[in-house]
């Protein structure tokens, strides 16, 4: 009897504490913890940056008000971040994360471990333009040029746009580009072309706004080709789509500029507590109508162009609709050497 009733009162304690538990507020949950904002490339380039600028104001919307703190996770372009929220991060909320916007068609091309689908999307900092640009001491500025002279481009991985747009308009155009992979951020991918390890790289315009605004200033750069999101400054830069002549070519640029569409967004996993999930959302959009975030973007030069949840999962459905020739004729595209 003596036993029966100590597993009875086992029982009752068991059940008491996990009402407690499920009854816990968001604002319960998150009070004196530490949130991780997790940028997909190393520091030093805009990327981060935005990373950098989520992290230091987020935490103020979040109920409970937790330390919010930011975390690079470099490599692939963008892959190995998502890869480890999918595999090794949290799936409490406690950690948030930007991603790499082409590593968002990765895992239409690759064996990736994520799928942008199956994410919890908060929304979009920024919708940027893309440009292609060289070393204003280079000759071969211009595709048509590149024909006859090769121009190495920085890269980080095989899964950043820094890689996919030159080796797609490499096939498309006959330009020689030779793209080196491995830099770890835009900063570094800056540091050798000024060092001359390197001629040029892409990048998103207001990338370089952000972090060189003297190079457009001064014209230390110029710009071969443009991509995704038109911005003034570029009227005079070529479209890629003037290089793209069949309609495959075409529904492969199209593929390729999706995810510029998107820009700097930011996720948690979808087996986050739906609670938490909407929570974080909220704060999500709330910081970006705060005039404190605002007054940092502008005074890191960080444009702000945002995109709301809806409009990302929107996007990401439509790109994940493409016709499976088009997906595999650009990966074999961007799988040459």
């Amino acid at each position: 009897m003596r036993k029966s009733a100590l597993f009875a009162a086992a029982a009752v304690f068991a059940l008491s504490t996990a009402g407690v538990a499920q009854a816990q507020s968001v604002a319960e949950f998150y009070a004196g913890k530490t949130v991780t904002v997790v940028a997909p490339s190393g520091t030093g380039g805009s990327i981060y940056k935005y990373a950098l600028l989520v992290s230091n104001h987020l935490g103020r919307h979040i109920p409970g008000n937790p330390t919010t703190i930011a975390e690079s996770r470099t490599g692939g372009g963008g892959v190995k971040a998502a890869n480890y929220m999918v595999n090794a991060a949290p799936k409490d909320g406690t950690v948030v994360a930007e991603m790499h916007p082409s590593s968002l068609i990765v895992p239409m091309i690759k064996d990736v471990s994520y799928d942008p689908r199956n994410f919890h999307w908060l929304g979009s900092v920024a919708v940027r333009a893309y440009v292609s640009a060289v070393w204003h001491t280079v000759e071969t500025d211009t595709l048509e040029k590149m024909a006859d002279k090769e121009v190495t481009f920085a890269a980080s991985g095989t899964g950043s746009p820094s890689y996919m747009m030159p080796t797609f308009m490499s096939h498309i155009s006959g330009a020689k580009m030779k793209v080196i992979t491995g830099y770890k951020s835009g900063g570094a991918m800056n540091l050798a072309m000024e060092r001359g390890e390197v001629q040029g790289r892409g990048n998103f315009y207001q990338g370089f706004l952000a972090t060189n605004p003297d190079w457009i200033k001064d014209k230390t750069v110029k710009f071969p080709f443009k991509a995704g999101p038109d911005h003034p400054d570029l009227a005079d830069v070529a479209p890629a789509s003037k290089y793209a002549k069949t309609d495959a070519e075409k529904q492969m640029l199209g593929l390729l500029e999706a995810p510029f569409n998107i820009g700097q967004s930011f996720y948690v996993t979808g087996d986050v507590p739906d609670d938490r999930k909407a929570a974080l959302r909220t704060a999500f959009e709330n910081m970006l109508k705060d005039p404190v975030f605002l007054a940092e973007a502008e005074k890191l030069n960080l444009y702000i162009d945002p995109l709301g949840h809806d409009q990302v999962v929107s996007e990401i459905e439509a790109v994940y609709k493409t016709p499976k020739e088009v997906v595999d004729g650009l990966g074999a595209i961007l799988a040459k050497k």
